[in-house]
Formats: C-alpha cells, structure tokens, sequence
C-alpha cells in the first residue's frame, strides 16, 4: 500500500521557497520605489557622503588598516556571542576595509563554520559559499575575492554575520556601495545577526535612510563597540 510520507515535508519546502520568492519581490518593488523618491538632491548627498568615506579610508597607511584592523579582530573574538555562535558569514577585504581575515581564520581554528559572499551582478543577488580554508577563493565580480563555485552554498538561519561597509552612524544606520546586496539578503533571511567593522573615521553622528535600509545590530571599531 502506497503511503503518503514525506509529503508534508515536500509542502513545507515549496511553501518555504514560495515564501522567499515572495519576500526578494517586495523588497525589490521596495527597492524601485525608494529610488523613484529619492530626489536628485538627496542622491548628490548620500554620494558625497560615500565619496568623503572612501577618500579618507583610502588615504591610510598599510600599517594603519593593519594595526586598526588587528584591534577589531580583537573584539570581535572577546565578544559575548562569539563563543556561542556556531556559523560566521564574514566577507573578504576589498581594498583597505577592515581587515576580518585573522579573525575568520581562528574561527576556522576553532571548529566554527565560515562562509563569505558571492555576488551576482545581473539581479543584485548574494548567497553565501562555505570555506574551510582561506586560500578557497578566486576573483569574482567586482574584483572581490569569493569562494571557488566548488564551496557548496549554505543558508544557515542562525548565522551571525560579519558585514563590510562605506560609513555608518552610532544608532546602527549604514551605507554600503549603492547596490543593495545586503539590505536584500537581510531582507531574506531577518533572523541573521549583523556585526559590521569600521574604522573610527567612517562613523558619522547621522545617516539619512530609507525603510529599506537595514539597521546593524553592532559597530565594531578600533576604539569601541556601538
């Protein structure tokens, strides 16, 4: 006799995937009409915001992001969820962001599993890839190293991640690029943790945002956690 068995399972992961194609196409709608609001005004400021940041992150020394780096790493290891957490997504530097490489790599050390992002420029898509090694990484778009397409994807729920950025402001507001990678995959999965990494000069005492700007849980700089 045949049974039914395993169905509920196979309802509950369409309704899951239905859910999630659902939640990317509001976020997207929400995308389009946050840019049809935005004045012309408003995107000469958040740009002239962006570049000021970038200017001063690129006028450091080697041994400066080497050194503010390090001290970032450092809280980040003493911080009360890290022993707890069993998943990090992290991202490889580009350019002279803060540096999480020593800290992914004592999590690796330390039995945690690590994954860091890949992008896709067509739709503005993220997916996380898992890496047990650092050395698991090639090129990718926007000359950002990213996990060889051999590291399986993974969508851990509970994962606590570790998020790059342009500048930030002291409630947890934050300005990447532009292009809204981590403000859609946050969209998806809002159950994640949000740890970004600054330097102390790209904090600013308030950032102008959108609804569909997500927030940061924490800021950890060189000097401090905010």
């Amino acid at each position: 006799m045949e049974t039914s068995q395993g169905f509920p399972e196979q309802e509950a992961a369409a309704e899951h995937g239905q859910q999630e194609a659902a939640a990317e196409h509001g976020q997207q709608e929400a995308a389009a009409e946050r840019r049809q609001q935005e004045t012309e005004e408003e995107r000469r400021q958040r740009e002239a915001v962006r570049k000021r940041h970038i200017a001063l992150r690129g006028a450091m020394t080697a041994e400066e992001v080497r050194q503010k780096s390090g001290m970032v790493c450092a809280r980040l290891l003493a911080s009360d969820w890290y022993e707890e957490s069993g998943t990090i997504y992290g991202y490889y530097p580009l350019g002279k962001e803060v540096d999480p490489l020593p800290f992914l790599a004592q999590a690796l050390l330390d039995g945690k599993t690590v994954a860091l992002p890949v992008s896709e420029k067509a739709d503005c898509r993220m997916e996380f890839r898992r890496i047990t090694s650092l050395s698991q990484v090639a090129e990718g778009n926007f000359h950002v190293m990213e996990p060889e397409k051999t590291c399986p994807l993974i969508q851990a729920e509970d994962a606590v991640v570790i998020v790059p950025g342009v500048v930030f402001d002291r409630t947890g507001n934050r300005y990447g690029y532009g292009r809204g990678y981590y403000d859609r995959y946050f969209a998806r999965f809002p159950g994640l943790r949000r740890m970004a990494l600054a330097y102390e000069n790209q904090m600013e005492a308030r950032l102008d945002v959108f609804k569909t700007d997500v927030r940061m849980e924490h800021i950890y700089t060189e000097k401090t956690i905010y």
